[in-house]
């Protein structure tokens, strides 16, 4: 077994890198840590070991039980050879126990040696007291085979599990394109305990025509793919959005998948790619119970978060990975595009443009006219035949954004199979003819205000003074044509045009501008943040560097930690005539300048000067 005194000695020699890596994966309590010993007595505490054993698989826990099982080292093969005498850990190789070890040191919850590792005491002991805590033994870490896997899909259920996934890739597709609308139109707001506030969950819920527990599995996959982010408390979408929207479903569909994918940590990417071709379900929760016995509710919600993701997406159907989930899982997002694309609807350029001034589409539309007649019509119903509706207000938007009578008409006449009926022609002429009835520039200066709406039409301006959707503009009359609002241009200006007023904005000189209105969440470098780990090094560090005589003090920490834990040592003296000689001793106590100890090898009691002990190891 091993101590406290290997610990330290180990923690430190080790880099400083390595040293704080150790420290962000097992933080400690600071207050009282002022050394090495201190640091290492902290990693020890049987709190804090249960800490670090409470996450770790099954494997790395039955690597620890068998070490606990011997006293000393174990080489590498020896662990191995052990471990596939049991039903849990059949089978294991030499590279699995060495990428375990490995793991399990840096966690400081084993001792590496040259080929091996060995146990710490107070690891095997907390280990041991696991059954008082209702957690298995430690032979039954080793003893307890994996729940049965069941069997693949068949031909006829994975035909089935395909074209549901299909569809519901499909959709996830529109609703993360629905969402990055709505989010454009209006940020939705991120409350500071995390989640989105109430209302914004609902008004999000309803453009995307889902149940509000939704939302946030869509705006999961959208912001891991790049496309939403947070800004100044804000939900929006990102620059890579525009792009994003004009490519192909299946390109999309790549996109999205491809951010999952990569957004699975190691473990549990590993664990659903060896059941990429079998159902997940129940299967999966019982195989994680037996994965992480200590950690089996914080498992299951760890998972469940990248499974929900992938029955949305459509990489599972019923919890059972379809055709395309398991090429994505085995190969990669290119080629699981191209396995789901097969089985995704045709898609059409072309729509029913109707005398009532709706729009039908009698497929799913491609991308790229989807995304150009959204900027001059409304949403009404989103289905495999979508509804879109024309009016003044949808017109006017699309000409603010630059849009012409001559080229809304060029393009609805290229996408209609019914030609451009009449009411939509003079709707469009009407709505042109209207733009611009009202403006909106800055005050002038000594006036009241910061923003003024003007317009000729006194009817149309009287019906903005008395709008009740405007109330907070706090629009007053100045004179007949004219109102004042003590908000900036731009904020007036936003606000008429999403009240479908044919609204411009003016600059000093009475020239048309288009103010830009922030609806893109701007990358921005993390800031900078304390590393209490690397902080706790550099303490450590500096209070190593600043003793007088650091190998003297070094080796009286040793000896009062051997003599505090009764553990055998090796102990170097130096001879009179010069030679170094090693004595197996189990210290028993430091005064008057010596050190006295029970000799193992001559079974003897020894007394030796302090002035003489040069150095003190493990026999571990």
């Amino acid at each position: 077994m091993t101590t406290t005194l290997a610990l330290a000695a180990r923690l430190r020699a080790l880099p400083d890198d390595e040293l704080a890596s150790l420290l962000r994966a097992r933080p400690v309590r600071r207050v009282g840590v002022s050394d090495f010993f201190d640091l290492a007595e902290a990693l020890l505490d049987p709190d804090s070991v249960q800490r670090a054993l409470a996450p770790l698989d099954r494997l790395r826990l039955a690597t620890l039980a068998v070490l606990g099982e011997v006293d000393g080292a174990l080489t590498v093969e020896g662990i191995a050879t052990r471990l596939g005498r049991h039903p849990a850990t059949a089978g294991t190789t030499t590279d699995a126990v060495r990428v375990t070890v490995g793991a399990l040191a840096a966690l400081a919850l084993l001792h590496p040696t040259d080929d091996g590792a060995a146990a710490y005491d107070a690891v095997t002991a907390r280990l041991a007291t696991w059954p008082a805590l209702g957690l298995p033994r430690p032979a039954a870490l080793l003893d307890t085979a994996p729940p049965a896997v069941p069997e693949p899909l068949t031909p006829a259920e994975l035909a089935a599990s395909d074209r549901l996934a299909a569809e519901r890739a499909f959709e996830a597709v529109a609703g993360v394109s629905e969402l990055l609308t709505e989010l454009g139109r209006e940020g939705a707001r991120e409350l500071q305990k995390g989640g989105l506030a109430l209302p914004a969950a609902k008004r999000l819920a309803d453009a995307l025509a889902v149940d509000a527990a939704v939302v946030p599995v869509a705006l999961s996959v959208a912001a891991r793919a790049g496309l939403a982010a947070v800004a100044d408390g804000l939900w929006l979408p990102t620059a890579e959005v525009a792009a994003w929207q004009h490519a192909t479903t299946a390109d999309r569909w790549r996109d999205l998948a491809r951010a999952w994918l990569d957004g699975l940590p190691g473990d549990v990417r590993a664990l659903l790619t060896s059941r990429s071709r079998t159902p997940w379900g129940e299967s999966l929760r019982a195989h994680l119970a037996w994965l992480h016995p200590a950690a089996v509710a914080e498992t299951e919600q760890r998972v469940d978060h990248y499974v929900r993701e992938a029955e949305w997406l459509g990489v599972t159907a019923g919890r059972s990975p379809s055709g395309a989930g398991a090429v994505l899982l085995e190969v990669g997002p290119a080629e699981a595009a191209a396995a789901m694309v097969a089985h995704f609807p045709a898609e059409v350029s072309q729509v029913y443009l109707q005398h009532d001034l709706t729009v039908i589409s009698p497929g799913p539309l491609a991308p790229d006219v989807e995304a150009r007649l959204r900027t001059m019509a409304d949403l009404e119903s989103r289905a495999l035949a979508s509804t879109f509706r024309f009016s003044a207000g949808s017109i006017d938007r699309a000409v603010t954004a630059g849009e012409t009578a001559a080229s809304i008409h060029d393009f609805l006449a290229a996408v209609s199979l019914t030609g451009v009926p009449q009411p939509l022609d003079y709707l469009i002429a009407d709505a042109v003819e209207r733009h611009g009835r009202v403006r909106v520039r800055d005050a002038a200066s000594g006036t009241e205000g910061k923003a003024e709406v003007q317009s000729e039409d006194a009817t149309l301006l009287g019906t903005i003074a008395v709008d009740q959707s405007l109330s907070s503009l706090r629009l007053l009359r100045a004179d007949e044509r004219t109102l004042v609002s003590r908000f900036p241009r731009d904020v007036v200006y936003w606000a008429l045009s999403d009240a479908r007023y044919p609204v411009v904005a003016e600059d000093a000189s009475g020239a048309l501008v288009t103010p830009q209105r922030r609806r893109i969440a701007e990358r921005t470098a993390a800031a900078a943040t304390r590393d209490p780990a690397a902080e706790l090094v550099a303490r450590l560090r500096s209070a190593d560097a600043a003793e007088e005589d650091t190998g003297e003090q070094w080796l009286a920490r040793q000896l009062d930690q051997a003599v505090r834990a009764r553990q055998t040592v090796v102990v170097q003296v130096a001879m009179p005539d010069g030679r170094l000689v090693d004595y197996l001793l189990e210290p028993t106590g430091i005064g008057g300048g010596r050190l006295r100890g029970r000799d193992r090898a001559a079974d003897i009691e020894r007394t030796l000067p302090l002035s003489s002990v040069k150095g003190l190891r493990s026999v571990d």
